[in-house]
């Protein structure tokens, strides 16, 4: 039963050792990995452009250099229209305002009768054993 065990152990570590080896060899070969990938997909261009802006070579004129093709474009300038310049489209004196006001408040003789009002507690007392030497040994 304990050779048992000592095998199992044996293979784990070996089995781990070999995995790990494995995965850094993978790392290794897989650092150019990602541009392969994105350069031979069809969002690798974008892709590229977004992450590695040093590495391409791509003029503004349009024309393809390198992994991308961009034009460039122009909005025509915006033209300032007759109701633009009409005031009383924009006249504050159209909101009103109302400020709030409140009744002032009173107070009314139901509020000052104490009889209609019980205390939130009641008064505490001293009892003997709060005050007990045997109860506190002190």
């Amino acid at each position: 039963m304990k050779t048992k065990n000592n095998v199992q152990k044996a293979v784990l570590r070996s089995a781990a050792v070999i995995v790990s080896l494995v995965l850094v060899s993978y790392t290794v070969s897989a650092q150019g990995f990602w541009e392969r990938l994105l350069s031979n997909s069809s969002f690798g261009d974008i892709a590229l452009a977004m992450t590695e802006t040093g590495k391409m070579n791509v003029e503004a004129t349009g024309t393809n250099t390198g992994n991308a093709q961009f034009a460039t474009e122009a909005e025509q300038a915006l033209q300032l229209e007759g109701w633009m310049m009409d005031y009383s489209k924009f006249n504050t004196a159209a909101f009103h305002i109302e400020t709030a006001s409140d009744a002032e408040l009173t107070i009314e003789p139901w509020m000052m009768d104490e009889s209609l009002f019980e205390p939130a507690e009641k008064a505490l007392e001293l009892e003997d054993w709060m005050v007990s030497d045997a109860m506190w040994n002190i």
